[in-house]
């Protein structure tokens, strides 16, 4: 592990994804409790967060491709100063009392196209600057730096609207933006330049055979599936639901903090976990026992009915969603070809992030014709369940993997 501290280019990936992730969850809660608190329309909630990542869906296509092509340090550069752009037209909006849900939208549908880019080249930059036993440890480094800010941000989100407005916690977003950027310039990161297509190929045909090299092993396909699960059943409805719930029981902005800050206590906890202790022996029949914890969790989220005891609960499903994520994450890596590496980490991402706003869309909408939010987590935890159990049935190799 120190030598990825002495790695100049992976500690320069590292502090950038602190304050990228600094910035975002300073973004989300701030976005999140504004439609709520603000707009008065909790109904729309599942629609802004749909907004940030349906359009990631159809650019991860192209990202992926590109994390192949180009180099990945001009590709997290470019993103993370357009990001901050972004935040800077909803901070112009709320200073000229224009920022309403149709601007929200717009802004988060360009959010969602960057980072359609930035996160295949993110992931895909790892194994290429790190060595293949440092693969787990570097993983869970940005992981864990991940969900402390995930913490941080969310905390400091929450005390900056209490004592003052919404124009200071989008102001400090775009900041921690643009530092995060110096952090990856091209320059500082100096990873290696992709060698050069000798033919032109469509972006579509260079995607299909990353997805026919995903097809190629039953591994693979129990790796996605496992990812679905999390994000589909388990992070998407919880987190839509975090705000709606903290309205109903009477809390603030701060009370929405602290349900934010506890699952991630819980996912630093995991990451924090795995730092120190690498899953060899029956790791994929782990991954699977994980991963059937984290819906039963949430299934106890469903029927708490206390805003205070929510939080350790929140905890249990970080811990448990990021225990299964992160190893899953580390095979798929190493078994990866490294010419397919930006192709592959683009189909997880589109696994891990296209499901989240279906998910929440369909919350959303069974919301809006009079389901409660308790019994939409409650049968999405018992769906989720079945599913899990389906995968560890089916997934025979999966689960004998070491």
């Amino acid at each position: 592990m120190k030598a990825l501290f002495t790695n100049k280019q992976f500690s320069c990936l590292l502090f950038s994804e602190l304050f990228s992730v600094l910035s975002f969850s300073m973004y989300m809660i701030t976005v999140s409790w504004y439609v709520v608190d603000v707009l008065h329309h909790p109904q729309y909630l599942g629609l802004v967060m749909a907004a940030a990542s349906i359009p990631r869906m159809i650019t991860m296509i192209i990202g992926g491709v590109l994390a192949d092509r180009i180099q990945k340090s001009k590709i997290l550069f470019s993103t993370q100063l357009l990001q901050g752009l972004l935040i800077s037209i909803l901070l112009w909006g709320l200073a000229h009392d224009s920022l309403t849900i149709a601007l929200l939208l717009v802004v988060s549908f360009f959010i969602g196209c960057l980072d359609g880019f930035f996160f295949p080249a993110l992931s895909s930059l790892i194994p290429s600057i790190v060595t293949q036993k440092e693969l787990q440890p570097a993983n869970t480094l940005i992981h864990s730096s991940q969900e402390l800010f995930y913490l941080v941000g969310p905390i400091a989100a929450g005390a900056i609207l209490h004592y003052y407005d919404f124009s200071a916690t989008f102001a400090v977003s775009i900041a921690a933006t643009a530092i995060g950027a110096c952090f990856v310039f091209p320059a500082f990161i100096k990873d290696s330049k992709p060698d050069k297509y000798k033919e032109k190929t469509s972006f579509i045909t260079e995607f299909k055979e990353g997805y026919r090299y995903l097809r190629s092993s039953s591994i693979y396909i129990s790796a996605i599936s496992i990812i679905i699960i999390v994000n589909f059943f388990v992070f998407g409805p919880m987190f839509l639901s975090l705000p709606i719930l903290a309205e109903e029981l009477g809390g603030s902005a701060l009370d929405l903090s602290f349900l934010e800050a506890g699952f991630s206590i819980g996912s630093l906890a995991a990451t924090i976990f795995l730092l120190f202790f690498t899953l060899k022996k029956n790791r994929g029949r782990l991954v699977l026992f994980f991963l059937i914890a984290s819906v039963l969790a949430l299934g106890v989220f469903s029927q708490i009915p206390n805003l205070h005891w929510l939080i350790p609960v929140a905890a249990m499903i970080g811990f448990f969603g990021f225990i299964t994520y992160i190893p899953t994450d580390v095979i798929i890596q190493e078994k990866t070809d490294p010419a397919m590496m930006g192709r592959v980490m683009s189909i997880v991402f589109l696994a891990s992030t296209a499901f989240d706003p279906i998910s929440q869309t369909l919350f959303s909408s069974l919301m809006s014709i009079g389901f409660s939010t308790r019994i939409l987590l409650a049968s999405f935890a018992a769906t989720g369940l079945l599913m899990a159990v389906l995968v560890f049935a089916k997934a025979k190799k999966w689960r004998n993997m070491q």
